[in-house]
């Protein structure tokens, strides 16, 4: 797949190969006969980052053989349509008469085992849609991927490690300030504007700036390292195709910071540059010279 989307026919395709018991919520009840069983929610999660629109609901309590999952999700497809990715763990006898609710992604999300599940998910998906990259078997690259995950940006997301001397001593994402909130709700201001550019215009906390954090805590940032992951909206990886960073708003920080050094996945690895040579490249971007 060259283009960075999956369709419904590829997702529905994959999802038997990687839903297993570590992402059912009846790890019990799974089996490799009915390897969707107990993950709609996650999957329909997923869905909505791959192709928009909102999650449906309907209570489970009252249906026979059914209570204990409680409740069933499934698709409205951001083109309008209604689209239930797990409705073969019914095996013929899906529930009748469901009545379906919208309900808000961070309802879902509000359960610490949907989070933990639905983020081994959405990586495995990455993963499989870039099948073979090495990368994908690095631990910081997968811990960088997960904290992405957890970022509200409408226009990207994106997930730092920060380690000294090898261990890791932090990780986060791009987060909406607070008192900023209203230039990014209801509509990001940041999706009318040119990517790279105008990088103090908006409400957005950028990853990289998980440094001051570190600052506050009194650890030198000149023996520390700082690992930077993009991933779309629709949860696929951003992987660069050379060495370079792009948001020159951090290229500062990092720079006056004295990070000792900037890792970028490129392709299949991770690549260092020093934060002088972030400086060079983030400026071309800034200035629109070069365009993402």
């Amino acid at each position: 797949m060259l283009e960075n989307t999956i369709t419904r026919e590829q997702f529905q395709t994959l999802l038997p190969t990687i839903c297993d018991e570590d992402t059912s919520l009846d790890s019990a009840g799974w089996s490799t006969e009915n390897p969707l069983w107990g993950h709609c929610a996650i999957v329909s999660l997923v869905a909505q980052n791959l192709f928009g629109g909102e999650l449906l609901r309907a209570s489970l309590a009252e249906t026979p053989g059914l209570e204990h999952m409680r409740s069933h999700y499934w698709n409205r497809l951001g083109d309008g349509s209604v689209e239930d990715f797990t409705k073969p763990q019914f095996c013929g006898n899906y529930p009748s008469k469901l009545k379906a609710e919208p309900r808000e992604r961070s309802y879902a999300l509000s359960f610490p085992e949907t989070v933990k599940r639905y983020k081994l998910l959405a990586w495995r998906v990455a993963r499989a849609f870039n099948e073979g990259n090495q990368i994908f078997k690095d631990s910081i690259y997968q811990k960088c991927f997960y904290a992405a995950l957890d970022s509200p940006c409408q226009k990207m997301k994106f997930g730092c490690v920060i380690t000294r001397n090898g261990e890791i001593i932090y990780e986060g994402c791009n987060k909406t300030i607070e008192c900023l909130r209203s230039l990014c709700e209801p509509r990001c201001i940041r999706l009318s504007i040119a990517s790279r550019t105008e990088s103090m215009l908006g409400a957005c906390g950028h990853a990289e700036e998980g440094l001051w954090e570190v600052v506050h805590r009194g650890i030198p940032i000149s023996e520390c390292e700082l690992y930077v992951v993009g991933v779309h909206t629709n949860g696929l990886s951003w992987l660069k195709g050379q060495v370079e960073h792009t948001c020159l708003r951090c290229a500062v920080l990092m720079h006056d910071a004295r990070l000792r050094k900037i890792y970028v996945p490129v392709v299949d690895r991770w690549q260092g540059i020093t934060t002088e040579t972030a400086l060079v490249t983030a400026r071309r971007y800034a200035t629109q010279e070069k365009k993402v």
